[in-house]
């Protein structure tokens, strides 16, 4: 038993390995979020979540004041 038993069929298997070769940008936002969403459900502490909440607020403000700009010229 020297490979790994899986439940997916090696046509999904493939299938899904050629979609990641094709989308490797999208692949690697998905693998980002994920990663992202796990840390702040299963691992970040009240320290932790309070620092990423500054964070986002800064980007979100950072965005906003690029979409103002944007709208304007």
């Amino acid at each position: 038993m020297t490979e790994k038993e899986t439940k997916t069929s090696a046509a999904k298997l493939a299938a899904n390995a050629r979609w990641a070769k094709n989308n490797k940008e999208a692949a690697y936002f998905n693998r980002d979020k994920s990663t992202a969403k796990s840390f702040i459900n299963k691992k970040a502490d009240k320290a932790n979540l309070i620092e990423l909440r500054a964070l986002i607020d800064a980007r979100l403000a950072e965005m906003e004041a690029r979409k103002n700009d944007d709208v304007q010229c």
